[in-house]
């Protein structure tokens, strides 16, 4: 199922990862390989389809944390040193959606 199906990122999160896939997202890291998030063709489909959820919730954390701006906040993401292309940086911001996402949802499980 394409991610154009789905109104939001939890939307399509609960509908391809089950509970305990979303539960060790959150404890482990997007990098870990989960289903719809290990390859860039999949990250950068999603990344486009939700890029204004996701750079709202850059926004809204970044303003959060006391950032100057959201790339302030994302120079500090463990990955970061790693974006070297635009599906590179596509997938990272996926990765960080996907890790935001799933511990919320996890914190609701609690």
């Amino acid at each position: 199922m394409g991610s154009d199906e789905y109104k939001n990122f939890e939307a399509w999160m609960r509908a391809n990862l089950d509970k305990d896939e979303i539960s060790g997202l959150a404890n482990h890291g997007a990098d870990a390989g989960w289903p719809g998030l290990t390859y860039y063709s999949e990250t950068c489909e999603l990344y486009e389809q939700f890029k204004i959820e996701i750079w709202d919730a850059l926004d809204e954390d970044s303003a959060m944390l006391g950032c100057k701006n959201v790339f302030e906040m994302m120079s500090n993401f463990a990955e970061a040193y790693g974006v070297t292309s635009a599906d590179s940086f596509e997938n990272l911001m996926t990765w960080y959606m996907a890790e935001r996402t799933a511990r919320r949802i996890a914190d609701e499980v609690e």
